[in-house]
């Protein structure tokens, strides 16, 4: 007998398009290329006019309103700070992760994360809390300028 295997939710080879808009409710499963910063330009932007700047021991947040209606994550985490791949990797694991669970609540930002000393030897628990505070953080703070 046979076994029967499912289909893909999405066929193989399916290309989406990038004027799609983005599912932004809260617990989507996605983080696609275009919510992040991916050339060197979009990076200095961010760090030559950043409006926003919040930071922890470990973590500093770099944020700029951009034109795009969605927010969208850098992730500059330097050899310096965290030794091995691995350690990088995990830094970035989290911070996707964390960026996207509070992607909807952001509005229309770029942001960068930066790591600092001390950053690659944190849990995962509490890098996830330190990123936490700091979206809480950024949240408040663009909430209370758009008001003005």
């Amino acid at each position: 007998m046979a076994a029967v295997l499912s289909m893909p939710a999405v066929p193989r080879g399916a290309h989406v398009c990038p004027c799609d808009p983005i599912d932004l409710r809260r617990g989507t499963q996605h983080f696609p290329v275009r919510a992040r910063l991916t050339r060197p330009a979009e990076f200095q932007r961010v760090f030559k006019h950043c409006q926003y700047r919040l930071s922890n021991r470990w973590i500093t947040l770099l944020a700029i309103p951009n034109d795009v209606q969605f927010p969208r994550l850098g992730l500059a985490i330097s050899r310096k700070v965290a030794r091995t791949a691995v350690a990088r990797n995990r830094v970035k694991r989290v911070s996707r992760e964390s960026f996207r669970l509070r992607q909807s609540e952001l509005g229309a930002l770029d942001v960068v994360i930066l790591g600092r000393n001390g950053v690659a030897s944190q849990s995962l628990r509490t890098l996830g809390s330190a990123m936490d505070k700091l979206w809480t953080q950024l949240i408040a703070t663009c909430a209370g300028s758009s008001s003005n």
